[in-house]
């Protein structure tokens, strides 16, 4: 039922790296193209850049944190024939444009208890970032999250 032809490439590359014992760093860039000519429901996308930096650091009296800077390239989603065919009973097709969007994500906890317990926080969107990562989806916002766990 779908016909044509398409190649999807691209390439990624990381470094992890130690700067201190207790502090390494993480860098993370991913390209993709899509070259498509298909026929159908078969057709793909997604962002052509995505690129990741942060620090964690570990220190022995227990503490950890982590911090991560996440890059998203905007996108522009083929969106179904669907939409097109249902216009005509009030359906508005959403905008297949999705913007770039930039993540900011925290993490810190404390492990006390000889190492039986440990006590953190995360952020995740922490600068509030307010978007879509699909025309369908749910607008992202920031969420906090703690914890405390108990080992015996």
């Amino acid at each position: 039922s779908n016909g044509g032809k398409g190649k999807i490439y691209g390439g990624e590359a990381s470094e992890e790296f130690l700067i201190y014992p207790w502090l390494s760093g993480i860098a993370h860039a991913a390209y993709q193209e899509f070259d498509q000519r298909f026929t159908g429901l078969s057709k793909r996308a997604g962002p052509k850049w995505k690129a990741t930096g942060g620090l964690r650091g570990d220190w022995e009296m227990g503490l950890h944190g982590e911090i991560l800077l996440h890059y998203v390239s905007a996108t522009k989603w083929p969106l179904s024939d669907a939409f097109t065919q249902l216009a005509p009973l009030g359906v508005t097709p959403p905008n297949p444009r999705v913007n770039a969007y930039t993540l900011l994500n925290l993490q810190g906890s404390y492990r006390f208890w000889r190492d039986r317990a440990e006590a953190g926080f995360s952020v995740f969107n922490a600068l509030n970032d307010k978007h879509k990562q699909h025309p369908l989806g749910d607008t992202i916002k920031s969420r906090v999250l703690g914890w405390l766990t108990i080992r015996y």
